[in-house]
């Protein structure tokens, strides 16, 4: 194959990614590369320190001041006492992003008293969650009409009275004129019973005069 420097970064990074993924999450690889300018190769020779190999001593969470510890280490898929693989915690912050919940998530691991083990340590930078939008718009037939809209994505219908960092989802949707009434409010929770299974709760009212 053609040598390229993209290629050579790669090489590197999938046999790191294939040791960290055993638990070998301080293995470091050296590549050496060897010209011959008369045949127009190149011999590459990969020095591996494979280190030791790691387990999970706990996984502590840092930074979130609103979204509970339950709504993010549900999201997880390394636990603690399992092999410290890097895949899986990759994974993991991957979930957490796609909440939508954080602006920022970072995952590191940290040296422990325990042989062998290490904390893994997951830093979160929470973002806003609610969004409030008002309108108003005019109709020949309706006349003048009033929108309200507001969406909030870390609902918690059980932590009165802020209501928030549960990871639910709200939304409610108001418009109302002289001739028309529309209401809409739907209600998502993720984890329902604590399982990945999401149950949502719709309710509106709808009245419209027509002559």
């Amino acid at each position: 194959a053609i040598f390229t420097p993209k290629g050579l970064r790669d090489d590197i990074k999938a046999i790191e990614d294939f040791y960290g993924h055993f638990g070998y999450i301080e293995a470091r690889v050296r590549a050496e590369k060897i010209p011959n300018t008369d045949t127009g190769t190149m011999d590459l020779i990969y020095h591996v320190t494979e280190g030791q190999k790691f387990y999970v001593e706990k996984v502590e969470v840092r930074g979130n001041t609103r979204t509970q510890d339950k709504v993010i280490r549900r999201e997880l898929a390394i636990l603690p006492g399992e092999v410290f693989d890097m895949v899986r915690v990759e994974l993991s912050k991957r979930r957490l992003e796609g909440t939508r919940l954080f602006d920022k998530v970072d995952t590191r691991d940290e040296q422990t008293d325990v042989p062998n083990k290490r904390d893994l340590i997951i830093g979160v930078e929470e973002g806003r969650t609610g969004n409030l939008i008002v309108g108003a718009g005019f109709s020949d037939y309706y006349g003048v009409i009033g929108n309200i809209g507001f969406t909030q994505s870390n609902f918690d219908l059980f932590n009165p009275p802020y209501f928030s960092g549960g990871g639910q989802k709200l939304r409610l949707d108001i418009s109302a004129g002289g001739r028309m009434q529309n209401y809409n409010l739907r209600f998502v929770e993720p984890w329902f019973l604590g399982r990945q299974l999401s149950l949502s709760l719709d309710l509106y009212h709808r009245d419209i005069q027509y002559y």
